[in-house]
């Protein structure tokens, strides 16, 4: 188990608690690195949820873009447990984080004298306070709703906040002081990207059926994990949907594609350009599966990546 993996998961915002929860089970395998490999029934035990629910809140994970999904398969072609990174983790970086905190002691001279073993603190005289007049002096206390009594005074006039809630489009029950607190201690580019970032984050509690945090959470911090995410991504090509069908956990079957001929080039080529990890794998011989001999390379839907002008054309060379 990684407890600094685990430390890193706890300051995450996740968005909801079953998410939360298999983050966590993540963080328990995780290497110096983030890494991971644990089964899908092993993290499900683990918090305490259904393999259906947990492999929902691992997608939900990737989605936000706090970890990253990575299929396995054997030798034999089958697959194996998926490999999961957790983004934005290492080791390093968390025990740099904890060597920043400042360490609490008694001082100097007594952590040079712990150290050293030694005792030399000389004689203690007793030192009595002079006797002092009480004076008590009475605050009068505010009225509830006033100024310092837990509200924010004046987000009625924020016009950038109320630009704001007219996108989030808030309960009424939900208190819109607490959310122009939170407001009020981001930066100009963190509010901009809070407000550039309510679509993202209103599409996914839609199809999570679930509902949208109050704006003071929101504004605390979730919007941050939906920013990476406001560029509208371009419709993918043919050759990037069979990359995505060769890497799936589910792919069977398909054309081998040998580590160094051309047509793995081609395939490095789409992998590249889509950023998907494209990875070779070394099978045994096996002739009753039509592998006389050993080979390095993958199962592909096709030995070629579908062209522009359709599947039918075969892509003779990387980047046609």
């Amino acid at each position: 188990m990684s407890s600094e993996a685990t430390t890193w998961a706890l300051a995450q915002k996740a968005g909801n608690a079953s998410a939360k929860a298999a983050l966590l089970a993540l963080a328990g395998y995780a290497d110096e690195h983030g890494r991971c490999w644990p089964s899908l029934q092993r993290l499900a035990d683990n918090s305490e949820q259904s393999r259906k629910t947990i492999w929902r809140q691992l997608r939900h994970l990737e989605a936000i873009g706090l970890i990253d999904i990575f299929t396995r398969a054997r030798e034999n072609g089958s697959n194996t447990t998926c490999e999961y990174q957790l983004k934005g983790f290492s080791s390093a970086t968390v025990l740099a984080a904890l060597r920043r905190a400042p360490a609490v002691g008694l001082g100097h001279g007594h952590s040079d004298h712990a150290k050293h073993g030694q005792n030399d603190m000389g004689p203690v005289s007793l030192v009595t306070p002079p006797e002092t007049s009480l004076e008590v002096e009475v605050t009068p206390i505010s009225p509830k709703g006033a100024e310092g009594e837990g509200t924010s005074k004046g987000w009625e006039e924020d016009a950038a906040y109320l630009a704001f809630l007219a996108e989030y489009g808030p309960s009424q029950a939900w208190p819109k002081h607490r959310g122009h607190r939170q407001w009020l201690k981001l930066t100009e580019g963190e509010r901009k990207a809070a407000v550039a970032a309510i679509p993202a984050y209103r599409a996914i509690c839609a199809k999570e059926r679930r509902k949208m945090t109050d704006p003071s959470a929101y504004l605390r911090g979730t919007f941050k994990n939906f920013t990476v995410r406001l560029k509208p991504r371009a419709p993918e090509s043919e050759a990037v949907q069979a990359l995505r069908r060769a890497l799936a956990t589910n792919f069977a079957g398909g054309v081998m594609v040998e580590l160094g001929s051309a047509q793995w080039a081609a395939w490095e080529t789409v992998a590249k350009e889509a950023q998907l990890p494209l990875r070779a794998i070394a099978y045994s011989a096996r002739p009753f599966a039509g592998r006389p001999h050993p080979v390095t390379g993958r199962y592909m839907p096709s030995e070629w990546p579908p062209s522009r002008d359709g599947p039918d054309c075969k892509q003779r060379a990387a980047g046609d």
